[in-house]
């Protein structure tokens, strides 16, 4: 196992623990979920089923102090003055709540989280982006409009079980890494046609401003 990998084992623990604390919540943790249409998949920290909600958790055990400069939209962990930029903890929580609520036919209300187990995140500007200290007191007082029932909590668990992947943790990596791949090798094919001014998908002639491309006959678009 790796000390990247190790890391991020040890912040689990740590927030797994401090939702089991959380009363009237039912945990499932490490939950892996396959997009039926595009065949990737989605592996979950943790999903606490409350009755304010379906608390979707993303866990992120990284040193440092955790910035987000608004004017680049960039995330960063800063140690001893420098900054080491960071992927954005948020686009990745959020791809799998939009899995998690297409699977669920979006019968419950689900809620994105990110939380920083070293609670070294203080300043930043996102209301669902908390420090461990914070977990408890955020899921008990979220603020949705209508309570989830016992019942609908049970059902809520049983459906998220019964949509949730075999998918092995290994599987899951190599999923990851060939869709990374697919994604850099579709994204180079679109950049070669659009040199040659060409749709890479009808071959029409492609209108751009220098920065959006679309095409003059199907509906293609992309955005440098």
């Amino acid at each position: 196992m790796s000390t990247k990998t190790a890391k991020g084992r040890i912040g689990e623990r740590l927030v797994s623990s401090a939702l089991e604390k959380i009363e009237d919540g039912v945990l499932l943790n490490d939950m892996t979920f396959c997009n039926a249409t595009s065949g990737m998949t989605h592996q979950i920290d943790h999903i606490l089923v409350h009755p304010h909600g379906v608390f979707v958790i993303e866990t992120k055990n990284y040193s440092g102090t955790i910035v987000y400069d608004e004017g680049s939209s960039a995330w960063f962990r800063e140690i001893r003055g420098k900054r080491n930029k960071i992927s954005s903890p948020l686009l990745q929580n959020k791809s799998h709540v939009i899995n998690l609520r297409r699977a669920l036919h979006s019968k419950f209300p689900v809620v994105h989280v990110v939380v920083f187990a070293k609670d070294n995140a203080p300043y930043i500007p996102d209301e669902n982006v908390i420090d461990l200290k914070d977990l408890a007191l955020f899921v008990d007082s979220y603020p949705y409009k209508r309570l989830l029932g016992v019942d609908e909590v049970m059902a809520a668990v049983s459906a998220i079980k019964a949509c949730a992947s075999e998918t092995s943790g290994r599987e899951h990596v190599e999923n990851i890494r060939y869709y990374k791949q697919y994604e850099r090798q579709r994204r180079a094919e679109i950049t070669f046609a659009l040199e040659r001014g060409k749709c890479p998908y009808c071959g029409g002639q492609i209108l751009t401003n220098g920065v959006d491309y679309r095409c003059s006959k199907c509906k293609f678009s992309f955005k440098l």
